[in-house]
């Protein structure tokens, strides 16, 4: 289970906590600092709660990519220091919020590794289909140094869109080939035993769009468990060719 701690309401996490033993949840926490000061609390709060990982969406938009680099290194340090994994999510309105500016970022720091929410970098890319061939080799950048995938399909003027309905066949033929590449590297670079988590993250309106009514077009339940068994038959496919 993913805690989203954008609300820094860490009360409500620490009476989460019996929920996670009861019931034998792993987790991972999502935090969004706006300094390095304020993942101390949280690296502590994954240490008490035993977090896979802390995905960081940084609220702080540094304008060279030195000057990113910095904060991420910082952050990265801290997170070793505490016995914490810690990484960066790709992410609208963080540090990681373009592309480009992300992938110079990322030949500045080679251990940066990313929460790969790829939905958020094509529409803020606004990219076209077929994708030229700049904007193919930098999403693999990231998808080749993914450490975790969001699960969530998009086009280039929505970041959440329906995955069954016909007229956004391509776009999703397009995700599944960066899951399948990544989950591919996954397996090639880490030790046996490690864990790739993919998350199914379809959220609610304004993500989940609406009739006039205010009701969704589509369950994204339904949609989730779609997405949840292509991961799952593509992993044990993968499984198959090792």
């Amino acid at each position: 289970m993913s805690i989203d701690m954008a609300s820094r309401d860490i009360p409500s996490v620490e009476e989460a906590r019996p929920l996670f033993r009861d019931f034998g949840l792993e987790n991972i926490l999502v935090a969004f600092p706006s300094s390095v000061e304020e993942l101390k609390p949280v690296y502590e709060m994954a240490g008490e709660l035993s977090s896979r990982f802390v995905a960081i969406n940084a609220k702080v938009f540094p304008f060279t990519p030195q000057e990113g680099a910095d904060f991420v290194r910082a952050s990265l340090e801290l997170a070793e220091t505490m016995g914490v994994e810690a990484h960066f999510e790709l992410h609208r309105f963080t540090l990681t919020n373009d592309l480009f500016y992300t992938a110079q970022v990322m030949d500045l720091v080679p251990e940066m590794e990313l929460v790969a929410d790829l939905s958020h970098a094509v529409v803020s890319r606004e990219i076209g289909l077929p994708l030229d061939d700049l904007h193919a080799e930098l999403f693999h950048k990231v998808v080749d140094r993914s450490v975790g995938l969001q699960g969530r399909v998009a086009s280039r003027e929505q970041a959440q869109i329906s995955i069954t309905w016909p007229q956004h066949q391509e776009w999703v033929e397009l995700f599944h080939g960066w899951w399948e590449r990544a989950m591919r590297g996954w397996r090639a670079r880490k030790p046996d035993g490690a864990i790739m988590n993919f998350l199914c993250e379809l959220g609610p309106p304004p993500y989940g769009i609406t009739g006039e009514d205010g009701y969704e077009l589509v369950d994204r339940w339904d949609q989730a468990l779609i997405i949840k068994d292509w991961a799952r038959a593509k992993w044990a496919e993968l499984e198959t060719q090792a």
